[in-house]
């Protein structure tokens, strides 16, 4: 007698592998992208520590407590994550003068594509930050900022990577390296989101939550 196993595709498990895949290649191939159609850099470290400083809310602590204030934290990142000119760095300033009317123009712009604007800022931070390390992955974050964590496990992974360029490369691309270093620093078991929705389409089978 012979058994014949039942093969059940998982939902949505192959689209997530390509989509972990495509991200991953991306990283590496490509330093801008698109957000409602406005040609924007791939986010960086650098960018990080900048939008939070400019209290961002995607980036520092803050509640989107209606709809517009949530589009209104995409624009001011894809204004800065855009072509169009910028105030100098030290200024705390995002409307400054000499640049207010572009900024306006940008804005109205986005004004006309709110749908597009946010499903494309969720897209555009998912993918950034997909390999980022989940709860206490990275070490010495209690005693150094995170860019300082991350040149630290990097150096002790074996990197070598300048500051600078460690906070200039595309963030994406950070992530896979964390986690290459974690995996051989302190043996990090890594997983993807893919492997979510395997396990809670098993665990939906056997009846457990």
């Amino acid at each position: 007698m012979s058994a014949v196993l039942e093969f059940k595709q998982i939902p949505g498990f192959a689209d997530a592998l390509r989509r972990e895949a495509a991200v991953r290649r991306e990283a590496w191939a490509h330093t801008h992208t698109e957000i409602a159609g406005i040609r924007v850099r791939v986010l960086t470290m650098r960018d990080v520590v900048i939008l939070e400083e400019l209290q961002n809310g995607f980036f520092a602590p803050w509640r989107f407590d209606s709809d517009e204030e949530f589009l209104s934290h995409c624009a001011q990142l894809v204004w800065w994550m855009s072509d169009l000119p910028k105030p100098p760095i030290y200024s705390r300033s995002v409307f400054h003068p000499w640049i207010a009317g572009r900024q306006r123009a940008l804005i109205r712009y986005l004004a006309t594509k709110p749908k597009q604007l946010a499903a494309d800022t969720n897209r555009y931070l998912r993918d950034a930050f997909m390999d980022a390390p989940k709860g206490g992955d990275t070490q010495g974050q209690a005693v150094a900022g995170m860019p300082a964590s991350l040149a630290d496990t990097l150096a002790a992974g074996g990197f070598q990577i300048t500051t600078d360029g460690m906070l200039d490369m595309p963030l994406a691309r950070i992530w896979q390296l964390i986690r290459l270093a974690s995996r051989r620093l302190y043996g990090t078991h890594l997983t993807n989101e893919s492997d979510k929705i395997a396990c809670d389409y098993l665990a939906g089978l056997t009846g457990r939550n």
